[in-house]
């Protein structure tokens, strides 16, 4: 038998960068946090100056930017764009066939749409290779370097290696959002029960869910962290159905046994949650998101920080919405009465961060619903 020869250095370094880059993509469940850990990855892993991840939609035949790093001192535009790539056949060919492609703009067999592209970007290199999820093309990875280079065969395979890994990764987060999805349609009932009972909470309560998550989004959240917050905003007033019918509508001020009944609903709320060990970060936001930044809150009274993050965010977010729409008792604020009380507000009932940041959402959109933003904020290379 002969004698084995253990690897080189050099050998053992990519394939470790490789495990590393992998065990890193491993702890998210978040598909756009794993596209953008990705490209990051695979701009130091080849020592490059940029990567973006476009997803393909083969219904349509386009990509759209979804995640992109660029290495100082290159930077982004702010702007996601999409492509069709009938005007790329070459791209849609490494989508489809799974077959890198890499050129340089000094090369003798660069394809004439690339180099234009390549140009117009300022780049001089570029390798692209496809990320497949269950065996379909998922996104395309785009690798671009300032210098003229030619990439390595290992260097390719090595990405290829850990683009199957990513594309692993986002089958399991899809499979997580569905399992999510299943979860959340076991509430959809409670929804449905709730709405004949108080109807504003649940027409409405889509719309606090958006405004929360663009809130969050100002606030620089982890977009699982605002997922966790807009579903949390979502459910926070689900222990209503747990309240009489005649205190909910009631179209008149409540006494003060009805008001000690109605301030029992988060703790209801989170009781309904707790159960389903999914929701187990989204029962301390229920809980607290009737709490007051000044301590005035119920059901426990906290002050400050100790209210967690996102319940602030909620609590400011219902308050501004429940301003700016009808009620039985009032009409709604205009849109400049409505933010000169959050201002007045802020400190006191709301945390002034969440306050301000709620205010520039608002000022930004010039709406006091702004629609969901769907689209992860990426950016797009330099020109």
């Amino acid at each position: 038998m002969p004698a084995h020869t253990p690897l080189r250095p050099d050998q053992l370094e990519p394939a470790l960068r490789l495990i590393e880059a992998a065990q890193s993509l491993a702890g998210g469940d978040d598909v756009a946090e794993m596209l953008a850990g990705l490209s990051r990855q695979m701009t130091e892993f080849l020592d490059a100056s940029a990567c973006l991840i476009s997803v393909y939609d083969a219904s349509s035949g386009v990509v759209r930017d979804r995640a992109g790093y660029a290495r100082p001192p290159y930077s982004w535009d702010t702007t996601a764009e999409e492509y069709d790539l009938g005007d790329y056949p070459r791209t849609l060919e490494v989508l489809t066939s799974g077959v890198p492609y890499a050129c340089r703009l000094d090369g003798r067999r660069i394809d004439p749409t690339e180099a234009r592209f390549l140009v117009e970007l300022g780049y001089r290199s570029l390798l692209m290779l496809s990320l497949p999820v269950d065996g379909e093309p998922f996104a395309l990875i785009e690798i671009y370097d300032a210098r003229p280079r030619a990439f390595g065969e290992g260097e390719v395979r090595l990405c290829q290696a850990l683009a199957t890994e990513a594309g692993v990764m986002v089958s399991r987060a899809r499979m997580n959002e569905r399992i999510e999805d299943a979860y959340f349609a076991t509430l959809a009932a409670l929804a449905a029960a709730l709405e004949a009972k108080d109807a504003y909470t649940n027409d409405h309560a889509g719309q606090i869910a958006d405004l929360a998550g663009a809130v969050c989004d100002q606030l620089g959240f982890q977009p699982s962290d605002a997922r966790i917050v807009r579903l949390g905003a979502l459910l926070h007033d689900i222990g209503k159905i747990g309240i009489p019918e005649e205190i909910l509508r009631k179209p008149s001020e409540l006494s003060e046994e009805e008001m000690r009944l109605m301030q029992e609903h988060p703790e209801i709320g989170a009781r309904i949650l707790e159960p389903v060990p999914y929701f187990a970060d989204l029962v301390p936001l229920v809980r607290s998101s009737h709490e007051r930044y000044d301590g005035t809150g119920y059901p426990e009274g906290l002050t400050g920080e100790s209210i967690p993050m996102g319940s602030r965010v909620i609590a400011v977010c219902d308050a501004f919405h429940a301003m700016t729409e009808d009620r039985v008792y009032r009409r709604a604020l205009d849109l400049d009465q409505a933010t000169r009380e959050i201002e007045r507000c802020s400190g006191t009932q709301f945390d002034p961060v969440c306050a301000r940041a709620l205010l520039d959402v608002v000022r930004h959109t010039g709406t006091p619903h702004p629609p969901r933003d769907v689209v992860v904020r990426i950016a797009h290379m330099p020109h």
